[in-house]
């Protein structure tokens, strides 16, 4: 049957080159539709703008609608901050992917989202199925949904054009990092009840158009050297870094326990780090959890999340890096246990000594990698909104005086994006 798959595959990739990769975004008259289709949804409001003619190759003139500004309502489930008054937001409508990119602080936004006929099932996520290195250089993928080929969607102006590769023989996606334009990696693992025992890891070094798969768990394997240099068959991947083109960072969930994989030769080989995660320090937790690793700057410095769950609560601390992850250190934040057994993480750094922490209605800032935090003064309009919508999804900080925050309601139909631009003192939903 791959034939077929393949044959699919291809009528995928020519729809979506007829309807995503023209020289503009779809004509004026249909942008009526898209919005009374997306005013039916509940949750965030937007105003969207359709794309300046300068986005066009076409030497005819341009449209009157160019430019026009029109609201919209969606829910959204992610986001990204690209700069202090860039980001990106997107969710999805009837398995189609609404993506959206703000450049003057969420004033205004312009909908970048690829073809409708690549549907997504699930809501994509940031670092795990997109990652944008800036406004215009983004990536999306979607799982194989059983077709054996996962789709890589590329754009490199903006999301004015969108053009799709595949990846043979690839299950679901567990991470996706690019270090710049050129270069960039995806994680796979298998799919099915053994599905943390197959993983592979495919590179790119032309921006996407051709991907090679450099790493792969043996499923019988005959030389252990290379089961030893590989990630392991058991374990679930969370997040995956490079700070250059050989040194790169996976975090996994293996037999129950927070590790870490280490590679120096760009993605080929890969062993575990004896130095993050020290079990005898919490015999009191029950579960653990993982967050995905994040570096600073030049790669020395870096900070990876952690979580220790007790019955039905969470409790966050961090290991911090200033050698590059040739050692960690264990910093406990002393912040309260979260509710919930699967409470999402509410703490953010924008280096090893600044971040910010929410703890119900109230924010939390530390200068000493969490050793000691500061409530914030009392945002009116935060309280008011956390009353409305107590799910935090997601909280980023891009500097000392930016961040943005996602919230949602507790039936996860409705959500609100929300900014501060005097680090989370005032809030304001965009």
């Amino acid at each position: 049957m791959r034939w077929w798959h393949k044959a699919a595959g291809y009528a995928i990739a020519a729809c979506l080159l007829l309807t995503a990769c023209s020289s503009q975004q779809p004509p004026a008259q249909n942008s009526s539709v898209s919005q009374e289709e997306e005013m039916q949804e509940e949750g965030q409001t937007l105003t969207v703008i359709n794309p300046e003619s300068s986005l066009s190759n076409s030497s005819n003139p341009p449209s009157t609608e160019e430019g026009k500004e029109y609201q919209i309502q969606t829910r959204l489930t992610d986001f990204r901050l690209l700069s202090a008054s860039k980001g990106l937001a997107w969710g999805s409508t009837r398995s189609e992917l609404r993506l959206y990119v703000t450049q003057d602080n969420g004033k205004t936004w312009i909908n970048i989202s690829p073809a409708a006929s690549v549907q997504f099932p699930n809501n994509p996520q940031y670092g795990k199925d997109l990652y944008f290195v800036d406004t215009d250089h983004g990536w999306i993928v979607r799982d194989s949904l059983g077709s054996g080929e996962a789709i890589v969607l590329r754009t490199g102006d903006g999301g004015a054009t969108w053009k799709m590769t595949s990846l043979p023989e690839a299950d679901d996606v567990a991470s996706i990092y690019f270090l710049d334009q050129s270069l960039g990696w995806i994680l796979t693992k298998g799919q099915g009840p053994d599905s943390s025992e197959a993983k592979a890891l495919y590179k790119t070094t032309n921006s996407g158009a051709t991907w090679e798969k450099i790493m792969s768990t043996p499923i019988l394997p005959t030389d252990t050297s290379v089961v030893d240099q590989t990630l392991p068959k058991l374990g679930d991947p969370v997040g995956m870094v490079f700070t250059d083109d050989k040194n790169g960072y996976i975090t996994m969930v293996e037999a129950g326990l927070p590790a870490l994989y280490v590679t120096k030769s760009g993605g080929r080989h890969w062993v575990k780090s004896n130095r993050f995660f020290e079990q005898d320090k919490f015999t009191t937790c029950e579960r653990f959890t993982v967050g995905e690793p994040s570096f600073f700057n030049s790669g020395n410095t870096g900070w990876i999340s952690f979580g220790c769950g007790r019955e039905n609560a969470l409790k966050y601390n961090g290991y911090f890096t200033a050698s590059a992850g040739k050692s960690w250190t264990l910093a406990p934040f002393g912040l309260p246990w979260q509710a919930g057994s699967h409470g999402n993480m509410t703490t953010t750094f924008i280096n090893t000594k600044e971040g910010w922490s929410l703890q119900g209605s109230g924010l939390y800032h530390t200068l000493d990698q969490g050793n000691s935090w500061t409530l914030l003064p009392e945002s009116k309009k935060l309280n008011e909104v956390l009353d409305d919508y107590p799910v935090v999804v997601k909280i980023q900080f891009y500097s000392s005086k930016t961040g943005w925050l996602l919230v949602e309601k507790s039936d996860k139909k409705r959500s609100l994006l929300m900014q501060t631009q005097d680090g989370g003192i005032s809030w304001r939903v965009l």
